[in-house]
């Protein structure tokens, strides 16, 4: 069943214009459905818990109801504004962490509203503490632990060089320890990423005397543990995204073949075909600031069709398309320009052109004001 598409209607002058269906998201949430279901009976049996990653599609409600009537019990964002969106849709029916190390300024929301945020500063234990008590109630948070990326988290031997204090806050619940792998320097989990952490847990279980504290893990690489291993060490939570929403690992640049792929595609009109000849002869850089690389084997000029939706809406390195013999030389903000000289396909004036997305197109699409969603059953 097509659900339809939510158009755009901007004001000019005193004329309300509903702007046209292209460039447009097309979300096919029976294949999510798929993925969300097929997740959860593997989660059952490898004896772990799907929180899942609502951030890479802005928390959009369609999606997230597949989520909480699938059973997910647990949302995580990096944005406050999408967790309160989510609160207001579910309640405390579920729970909502934050997965972004939190600022100073959104303490009092967090505990307002309930969230688990992840925190890697004893400064910011300490203030979350001096909140709670003024407004007489518990904080639930989880540590951040580094394990080698080199972004958010505590250093294992810092947190145990600091666990006196930590215990002092009388007004913290520390409900669980977390870390994230292949976000920032490609670093993949291995076997003793969590070895090191179940060791961790142990250990402040005794200081905390949280016989109950639980191993958070992200994202979707470290399902790879699970695959290749018949035993792990016991971990509570998997946080994931990638895996329900394109069924792929891209840190390891691979498809997980018990999930589908393709349930995300971008659709939008060609506003100009012509051969052009760029010239060579003083070339800066691009109106992003990155370095312009024009291949001198190719013979020139070269047919190119320019796509209308650009930078401003995808992410150029994040699209797939069909035809092998068009290559995406690159994007603007309006313009994805394509080369196809090769292809066999006599591409003309307002064909319409289709890319299977991939998590960066899927990210921004959902940012932009300017790509209509349309949701397919």
């Amino acid at each position: 069943m097509n659900l339809g598409f939510s158009r755009l209607p901007v004001k000019i002058g005193k004329v309300l214009v509903v702007i046209g269906l292209y460039p447009f998201l097309e979300i096919n949430l029976s294949k999510l459905k798929q993925n969300i279901e097929t997740l959860q009976k593997k989660c059952s049996q490898w004896m772990l818990k799907p929180v899942a990653v609502t951030k890479g599609f802005c928390a959009d409600s369609k999606i997230t109801d597949l989520l909480y009537d699938s059973g997910i019990q647990t949302f995580a964002d990096s944005n406050i504004s999408n967790l309160i969106k989510l609160i207001d849709r579910y309640g405390h029916k579920a729970q909502y962490q934050l997965i972004r190390l939190p600022m100073k300024e959104e303490i009092d929301v967090i505990l307002e509203n309930q969230i688990i945020p992840m925190v890697s500063q004893i400064e910011i234990l300490n203030l979350f503490n001096q909140k709670a008590k003024q407004l007489h109630a518990r904080s639930s948070v989880i540590l951040a632990i580094e394990t080698g990326d080199g972004r958010e988290g505590f250093l294992p031997e810092e947190l145990l060089n600091n666990i006196d204090q930590v215990v002092s806050f009388n007004d913290l619940t520390i409900v669980g320890i977390g870390t994230s792998l292949a976000c920032l320097s490609g670093v993949l989990p291995q076997i003793t990423t969590l070895e090191k952490l179940n060791s961790l847990r142990n250990q402040l279980r005794i200081f905390l005397h949280n016989p109950h504290l639980f191993i958070s893990v992200g994202g979707t690489t470290f399902f790879s543990l699970w695959e290749e291993y018949s035993q792990p060490p016991p971990v509570g939570q998997i946080r994931c995204g990638e895996a329900f929403l394109f069924g792929s690992d891209i840190s390891r640049k691979r498809n997980l073949n018990w999930l589908q792929q393709g349930a995300f595609h971008i659709e939008a009109e060609i506003v100009e075909i012509k051969s052009k000849l760029p010239d060579s002869t003083d070339r800066g850089f691009d109106a992003f600031g990155r370095a312009c690389k024009i291949s001198s084997e190719n013979n020139y000029p070269r047919k190119r069709a320019l796509v209308a939706v650009g930078l401003q809406d995808i992410d150029d390195t994040q699209l797939f398309f069909e035809d092998r013999n068009v290559t995406i030389i690159g994007a603007t903000s309006n313009y994805l320009v394509l080369d196809c000289e090769e292809s066999q396909h006599d591409y003309r004036i307002g064909d319409l052109v289709r890319f299977q997305a991939g998590y960066g197109t899927v990210l921004r699409a959902f940012l932009s004001p300017y790509i209509q969603k349309r949701y397919i059953e």
